[in-house]
C-alpha cells in the first residue's frame, strides 16, 4: 500500500516544480471522521485537531 502511495506521490511530482512537491509523506491509521472530530459538518479537515492529534508524526516530518 505505502509503494502505491509512494508511486502516486512519485507520479504528481513530475507535474509540479521542485518548490510544490511532495517531498515526505506519512500514513496514518484510522479514519477523518466528523465523529472523532476530524472534520466538520461541511467534511473540511480540521487543521488543528488533525495537528494536535498527529504531532509526532508531523514533526518527524520536519526534523
Amino acid at each position: 500500500m505505502i509503494a502505491d502511495v509512494g508511486k502516486a506521490v512519485g507520479d504528481a511530482n513530475e507535474a509540479v516544480s521542485r518548490a510544490e512537491s511532495i517531498r515526505g509523506f506519512r500514513l496514518v491509521a484510522g479514519e477523518f471522521t466528523e465523529e472523532n472530530g476530524m472534520l466538520t459538518p461541511s467534511l473540511k479537515v480540521r487543521r488543528r485537531a488533525v495537528a494536535e492529534a498527529y504531532k509526532a508524526e508531523i514533526e518527524a516530518l520536519y526534523g
